[in-house]
């Protein structure tokens, strides 16, 4: 009987050591690793590639300085954007259809903690998209191109901390790149930390 009482007891403590560690963890600090999914829409230069759905995966650290965040973030991402339109300087019959491909990103982001639960952040960094161009005629066949497009992401976003390791998040972006090619996106996600 001893025995279990003090195995009760030291379980106990070991218990209540836990959660004291995990209340002393500094929120929104270290590294962490996401998944997304949300709206996108490209347009400007000579492409358009319309509305579609954004879904991507990001890995990032976050050093602590207060209430203050700073850190890289890295970002794999795709799309379903695409879109077809008529192209009468190909021919009769002819259309061009336009897709967003793959998206790269790397870059910084800067956060405020607002309370325990909450982390505000801007971003900013270098994006690398791929923008494919499918030319359909009915006489000369199809003809597919694709261009790799550098440029700018700039977002802002915040973090809700379900617990010290989950949270949710929300984030709208804008990116620039090269030929005026532009792209809004506002994404709804989900991390661990560690």
């Amino acid at each position: 009987m001893k025995n279990l009482i003090a195995i009760l007891a030291a379980s106990a403590a070991g218990v209540t050591a836990t959660s004291a560690m995990a209340q002393d963890k500094v929120p929104f600090a270290g590294a962490h690793v996401g998944l997304e999914a949300g709206w996108g829409r490209v347009g400007g230069g000579h492409r358009v590639a319309g509305d579609g759905f954004v879904y991507g995966a990001t890995l990032g650290y976050d050093l602590a300085r207060g209430n203050l965040r700073v850190g890289p973030e890295v970002e794999v991402a795709d799309s379903t954007q695409s879109e077809c339109r008529p192209d009468a300087a190909a021919g009769a019959g002819a259309r061009r259809c336009e897709r967003s491909d793959r998206d790269l990103y790397i870059g910084g982001r800067l956060g405020y903690v607002v309370n325990p639960k909450v982390l505000v952040y801007g971003k900013f960094g270098y994006s690398n998209a791929r923008f494919s161009t499918r030319l359909e005629d009915a006489f000369a066949g199809n003809v597919d191109r694709a261009a790799d497009r550098d440029g700018y992401r700039l977002g802002v976003g915040a973090e809700y901390a379900i617990t010290p390791a989950v949270y949710l998040s929300g984030e709208y972006r804008y990116s620039h790149y090269s030929a005026d090619v532009h792209r809004n996106q506002i994404l709804a996600g989900v991390g661990l930390r560690f």
